[in-house]
């Protein structure tokens, strides 16, 4: 069993974690470049890949850490699960509260990525350490299935509250849902495909682990042509998080970790790649240090100046970005110079 740490799984966390960042702190949501933009609806951009390669490389961790502890459930596993979901709802209460929706309880969002998070994290550690792993591939494939069906019987892909999913989203959690675009992109329903495109992952990463990035390139390509095939029945959609989006962007994501595995762990060709790895060893705590720019910068005089001066210009929105991820970079970087990674 392999022991030594697996360098390019830290790079694609931490470029993933940096990109998210990028993408969450706009100069200019006005002036920000399409491309850094979500998807309206059906399609795939840049930032449409972060919050899913977050997923997969999740995914594929958990195949690393649950095979040192022979896969078997503890208490940590549980803990992490309600830290993430704890943490979730503190983000969500924190920007309800800058951006002016009050103090009170009565309307705080109970979905978020976080929430996500944990939500798969949870489920796919109970499937991993009491299920044949054997039945793993078939687990994932019968979700997908299932959903896709759901997509297509009942309304799946309508943009607007009539969609079965806000409508169920709704019935659940009263006001307590997204209060912008419909149906909510972490809703409860939509949380069936995360999980198994965590699954998914999981398997990649016991691919990662016999050091195999042939198998794992050859699994992204497949992926990546199941997706697109896919994508003519059931588009790809990250909002309702579709069967062919999970397809996709896990195999784009196998693809990066097999290039990344050949170039560092393997060649040991790529050594200046530390810059990432700051990101990659606190990513839980980057992703929040991101969320606290936001909250510091966004409607404050520094902001509304940086927001005058960029105007129409999607380069100067990018700049300030840049600079949203460099501070969050310094702020992280004292942790991992004194290996210091905090985890839940």
């Amino acid at each position: 069993m392999r022991t030594k740490r697996i360098e390019s799984l830290d790079v694609l966390r931490g470029m993933t974690v940096a990109l998210m960042i990028l993408v969450n702190n706009p100069g200019s949501w006005a002036a920000c470049y399409p491309i850094l933009r979500h998807a309206e609806w059906n399609g795939l951009l840049l930032a449409d890949l972060v919050f899913p390669t977050f997923l997969s490389v999740m995914g594929i961790s958990m195949y690393i850490s649950f095979s040192k502890k022979g896969f078997t459930l503890s208490w940590k596993v549980l803990r992490r699960t309600l830290l993430l979901v704890g943490i979730g709802l503190l983000c969500n209460w924190i920007g309800q509260v800058v951006w002016g929706g009050g103090w009170g309880l009565g309307s705080l969002r109970f979905t978020g990525v976080l929430q996500r998070f944990a939500l798969c994290y949870g489920i796919t550690a109970l499937l991993v350490c009491k299920l044949p792993h054997r039945t793993l591939p078939w687990i994932a494939g019968g979700l997908l299935v299932l959903y896709g069906a759901l997509l297509l019987l009942l309304g799946g892909y309508i943009h607007g509250p009539e969609n079965f999913m806000a409508r169920w989203d709704q019935a659940l959690l009263g006001s307590h849902v997204y209060g912008g675009d419909v149906p909510d992109p972490e809703g409860l329903v939509s949380t069936i495909p995360a999980v198994a495109h965590t699954l998914l992952g999981f398997i990649v990463g016991r691919l990662l682990v016999k050091g195999d990035e042939g198998r794992i390139a050859l699994t992204g390509a497949a992926l990546v042509l199941a997706g697109i095939g896919l994508s003519f029945l059931l588009p790809v959609n990250k909002k309702i998080w579709s069967p062919s989006f999970v397809l996709l962007t896990l195999g784009i994501t196998s693809l990066l970790l097999a290039l990344f595995y050949r170039l560092i762990d393997r060649r040991h060709v790529w050594k200046h790649n530390g810059f990432w790895k700051v990101f990659g060893s606190n990513a839980i705590l980057a992703y929040i240090l991101g969320d606290v720019v936001a909250w510091t910068f966004d409607g404050t005089g520094f902001h509304v100046w940086c927001r005058d001066l960029i105007g129409n210009s999607g380069f100067l929105s990018l700049v300030y970005s840049v600079g949203c991820v460099l501070l969050v970079w310094l702020v992280v970087l004292p942790l991992y110079r004194r290996k210091i990674f905090i985890k839940l």
